[in-house]
């Protein structure tokens, strides 16, 4: 955990596959308070989170996605964050970055992690994200932009070598 916070972000992928071996519920709380820091829009902190370690309960999260779901099946722990969507536009761009701190904050613990997108996508009997809603007993007024997979690799991850792509810029013309 002494990972400057460059190799935290170059290191993290997306993790399919994990071992059997159990995530402490001190890890998981850990995770979730890093992801509780996520902006927000008007600063309301709207994000809510399921945590889900039944294997039988997992499984079906996986099936509520007809394809690409995976991951879910065989992970240790999922986290689904939900968002009430009353009075609030900005849901879905909460989401994005409450999960992105998921998935950072992971990393940092050495949990591996995938993004599971469920918005918009196909369940196996009416949307995902429907689906979702009806298995965990979520009120039609919150939203899920996804689910978040969470387990130790069963394979170490190569980092990422990536270079930013810059179009330009212009300097302030005082300067």
């Amino acid at each position: 955990m002494n990972q400057s916070f460059y190799d935290i972000v170059r290191n993290r992928r997306s993790t399919r596959s994990f071992t059997t071996e159990h995530i402490l519920d001190e890890t998981i709380n850990n995770i979730l308070d890093i992801a509780s820091y996520a902006p927000s829009s008007w600063g309301g902190h709207p994000i809510e989170f399921i945590i889900i370690r039944d294997k039988d309960k997992l499984k079906e999260l996986a099936r509520c996605k007809k394809m690409g779901a995976g991951p879910l099946a065989y992970s240790d722990v999922a986290i689904v964050p939900i968002i009430d969507k009353r009075n609030l536009e900005l849901w879905v761009e909460d989401a994005a970055v409450a999960s992105t701190y998921i998935l950072l904050a992971a990393e940092y613990y050495g949990v591996g992690a995938c993004w599971i997108h469920m918005k918009d996508r196909q369940g196996h009997t009416n949307m995902a994200e429907d689906d979702i809603k009806d298995l965990l007993g979520i009120p039609d007024y919150y939203g899920i932009l996804n689910a978040v997979s969470l387990g130790y690799p069963a394979k170490p991850n190569k980092p990422h070598d990536l270079k930013p792509v810059i179009h330009g810029y212009s300097s302030h013309p005082d300067r």
